[in-house]
């Protein structure tokens, strides 16, 4: 039914069910490198490639539903299909489902007019739902990871300059122009 490293279904047991306290997010895309970098990132999600598959777990109840639209390898597909994220939201809007009521709806999709008609028909009908494609995270992404410390980006920096250089002039890189000597360089002057 589902797929993937953690496309576990909830287990009472290990409660992680709702109540529970934990995230409960649900994931639907059919690309295997965009479902591991979100999973880096959301380790608590369960991901699906199929809508049959986001449908039968969204009874259970989630707090974040991320939905792509276009599935099965396929780019900009109509909004008609049965094989699209469109068929979850035509679903969803069909009668109010209580387990996701009060979830929250991302749609990651890069196919901005399916996009767009989905987060509508999800705020037509109560929904909390948001276009946000895939990859366009800027603060999230930059909070991931510590910045390069100054000094190493400046060694980095001029490295380049200095391959460019060699590249470009076929010769070692040239000291740069002469500086004006500092006067913490000069002899001291003799006193009289």
């Amino acid at each position: 039914m589902t797929e993937g490293p953690r496309a576990a279904e909830f287990d009472a047991s290990r409660g992680d069910g709702p109540g529970s306290g934990k995230r409960r997010v649900l994931f639907l895309d059919d690309d295997p490198r965009r479902a591991e970098d979100f999973l880096r990132r959301c380790p608590e999600a369960t991901w699906v490639s199929t809508v049959d598959a986001c449908i039968a777990l969204l009874e259970r109840g989630w707090d974040e539903v991320h939905l792509d639209h276009d599935l099965g390898g396929e780019q900009y597909v109509d909004v008609n299909r049965d094989d699209c994220g469109m068929a979850v939201v035509r679903w969803l809007c069909a009668e109010p489902r209580e387990p996701v009521l009060d979830a929250r709806f991302i749609i990651h999709s890069y196919n901005f007019a399916a996009a767009s008609l989905m987060v509508e028909c999800l705020l037509r009908n109560d929904y909390a739902a948001e276009f946000r494609p895939f990859g366009y995270d800027l603060v999230d992404f930059l909070s991931f990871e510590d910045p390069p410390r100054p000094g190493l980006r400046r060694r980095a920096w001029r490295r380049l300059v200095a391959l460019v250089r060699r590249l470009v002039h076929g010769r070692p890189p040239a000291a740069g122009p002469p500086r004006p000597p500092h006067p913490a360089d000069e002899a001291p002057a003799e006193s009289l």
